[in-house]
């Protein structure tokens, strides 16, 4: 076998597919993350304003008044979110207390896979 028959990085097949395996990584990367923001994203309406506009023919004062529903519902989402992070720090914090070093050590890395 001689050398000039061994593929090189100028070879348009070795290039082709270092780039296709490339493109697949990006686009499994790119849906993976979509999928994980999509069941993460904060959602305080299960209506989408577009929507309801289009579908039920809204008047102009009606869209106004929606707008203003589903702020006010995004805004008490948010607050109920808070509150709870507040309420599973505080927990955490008093599970922590009770432990010993070995306990805590393991406590946190048991909370860190979550």
């Amino acid at each position: 076998m001689f050398a000039s028959d061994s593929p090189t990085w100028r070879n348009p097949r070795v290039l082709a597919i270092l780039f296709l395996v490339f493109l697949s990584g990006a686009v499994c990367g790119g849906l993976t993350m979509r999928m994980i923001h999509s069941k993460h994203s904060v959602t305080a309406s299960p209506y989408s304003y577009e929507t309801l506009k289009s579908e039920l023919n809204l008047r102009p004062e009606q869209c106004n008044h929606l707008q203003q529903i589903l702020a006010d519902m995004t805004r008490y989402h948010q607050d109920l979110q808070a509150q709870l992070d507040d309420w599973q720090a505080t927990g955490r914090s008093k599970i922590i207390e009770i432990l010993d070093e070995p306990q805590r050590a393991r406590f946190r890395e048991l909370t860190a896979q979550k």
